[in-house]
């Protein structure tokens, strides 16, 4: 009886977020395919979307899974990164140098798919976002069950599952892969396994640039591992020496990519994206400044604080300390580093524990805390189909902000 238990448990870590994920990815591919019938022709490079391969108006959902960034992802995937032809326009210069602005991971990953099954880009990528997605969410749930039991880790894949920008998921970006990067890192973080997320964190960072924050997992961790057993590094250098690495590569992660394209096109090309970091660009901090006068900032620290605040309550004890750490760093990070746009709800898809908290943590399946979350979920699913509507398709001729 103790092993079909066991047994069931382990199927149970496995098939509970697979089914979830796998359900939400049938309804994000029929918004996204109703979503279709508004685009309008895509035939020519407009100021705000770059066109690679053109596609006229309702273009089905093979059209939108190609949508905005995936246009330039498609375009490495079957062309590769390529240096700026001797004489070329101004137009074909900047193109061919900007790609280098997108990590290799995604388009290099799905550029094999396409050649060892001659499958289409919307296919395969499709199907290495599907994938991706999908362990990410196993992932996920192994990480929290260990401390928050199995509905709390359920309800966790679900939201992140069905969050408004999850449609993104299944397309042409790179989130999919890059969460899975992520929950990878933190799995071996927690397991003590220094080496491997040293490795997570260097193929995250080959995928989005993004690490930074998890240096204070790394710090959380390491304070964590010294209060429990004293000074560690001095009788296990080997594993201080690999953790130490892994909080190196976060802070190389942040670069690498931009250091290595910087060998092909050159320093200032190379290190385009972290033009705003070099010119001390506050994000957030700055864009609400000009937006809202003193009180923006002051609103944006205010809502930082209180979702740092939310991973140090108590209560916040079911998520793991390491989840925790990067859940307080990450939207910091982003709020720091980027402008007010749309493309926050994408981001915000590395935060898994948000929507949770919003929902106020459910920890045990009771009848009012199932109707809470059901609730939640239809807003979420609403959500859903707005965004897919709304920001993934390009309904108008008219610039506006990619997702």
């Amino acid at each position: 009886m103790a092993d079909a238990g066991a047994a069931r448990a382990w199927l149970a870590r496995w098939w509970v977020p697979l089914t979830i994920f796998a359900a939400s990815r049938i309804v994000d591919a029929v918004f996204l395919a109703l979503a279709a019938e508004d685009q309008v022709a895509l035939n020519r490079t407009r100021a705000d979307y770059y066109v690679y391969d053109p596609t006229q108006a309702d273009p089905g959902y093979s059209g939108i899974v190609s949508n905005w960034d995936a246009q330039w992802y498609r375009r490495i995937a079957t062309e590769g990164y390529e240096l700026s032809a001797p004489g070329g326009s101004t137009a074909d210069t900047r193109n061919t140098l900007w790609t280098w602005a997108f990590p290799p991971a995604y388009p290099m990953i799905v550029r094999l798919v396409m050649a060892l099954t001659s499958l289409s880009f919307p296919v395969a990528a499709t199907i290495v976002s599907c994938l991706a997605g999908a362990g990410a969410m196993v992932l996920m749930y192994r990480l929290v069950i260990r401390t928050g039991g199995p509905f709390l880790a359920g309800v966790t894949v679900l939201f992140s599952s069905f969050f408004i920008s999850a449609p993104l998921l299944q397309i042409g970006y790179s989130e999919a892969l890059a969460l899975l990067f992520l929950m990878a890192a933190l799995n071996f973080m927690v397991d003590w396994h220094y080496l491997w997320a040293t490795a997570a964190v260097l193929a995250l960072s080959m995928t989005r640039l993004v690490t930074l924050p998890f240096l204070l997992v790394v710090i959380v961790h390491a304070y964590l591992r010294y209060r429990r057993e004293g000074a560690f590094w001095r009788t296990e250098r080997a594993g201080a020496a690999s953790l130490a690495l892994a909080g190196a590569m976060s802070i190389f992660g942040l670069f690498s990519w931009m250091l290595l394209a910087s060998v092909f096109i050159g320093t200032d090309a190379g290190m385009e994206r972290s033009a705003g970091q070099r010119s001390f660009y506050l994000g957030w901090f700055e864009d609400a400044y000009h937006l809202f006068g003193p009180a923006g900032p002051i609103i944006v620290g205010c809502f930082l604080l209180l979702v740092a605040g939310s991973m140090l309550v108590p209560s916040a004890s079911v998520w793991a300390p390491e989840l925790r750490a990067w859940s307080a760093a990450y939207p910091a990070f982003l709020l720091a580093m980027t402008p007010i746009l749309p493309a926050v709800m994408r981001y915000l898809l590395l935060t898994p524990t948000l929507p949770v908290l919003l929902a106020g943590t459910p920890r045990q399946p009771t009848r009012r805390t199932l109707a809470w979350v059901g609730f939640v979920l239809v807003v979420l699913v609403l959500c859903q189909r707005w965004y897919a509507a709304n920001i993934i398709v390009v309904w108008t001729e008219a610039p506006r902000p990619a997702p």
